[in-house]
């Protein structure tokens, strides 16, 4: 019986796939936090649990002018980032050959995203003065995913 596309992947141990591997689930953990984050923006959701403290307000933060990029809720922008991290993550698994720029591409995204995070969180810290847990959650999962999307594009095993 022939092994299918997904046991070959499944199956695959190479260092790059296993960086590409640890960069998609925390992109699928970012999908879960920007879901609630765009579905708060979208007026689906009228209010998300906080920490307890004054600095943390989520839904100011997320209803500020500062988080609408290009005139779209920058939490849909950030699902968009996630789902073509992970399909790119995928798609240099599965096609050997271009690897090298799709691994390149991949790692574009997670350096935007991580530059993205940084200028957000300056944006809460010390402009908005509110601090949203949602978002540095985010932010903390953009920062984790510099460091194998870096080992990926510069071969680096471990």
């Amino acid at each position: 019986m022939e092994e299918s596309v997904i046991d070959k992947i499944r199956e695959d141990k190479s260092a790059a796939t296993e960086k590409r591997r640890e960069i998609a689930a925390w992109a699928a953990v970012g999908l879960v936090d920007f879901s609630l984050i765009s579905l708060l923006q979208m007026g689906y959701v009228r209010k998300l649990p906080d920490l307890p403290g004054d600095v943390f307000d989520t839904v100011k933060v997320n209803t500020s002018k500062d988080a609408v990029i290009m005139g779209m809720p920058d939490g849909v922008i950030s699902l968009g980032a996630y789902a073509a991290t992970m399909f790119l993550a995928m798609a240099g698994t599965r096609f050997k050959k271009r690897s090298k720029l799709i691994d390149l591409a991949l790692g574009g995204i997670v350096l935007g995203q991580a530059l993205g995070a940084a200028q957000y969180l300056y944006k809460m810290a010390f402009v908005q003065k509110k601090m949203c847990v949602y978002c540095v959650t985010g932010a903390v999962i953009n920062f984790v995913s510099i460091k194998p999307a870096y080992k990926l594009i510069t071969g680096q095993s471990s």
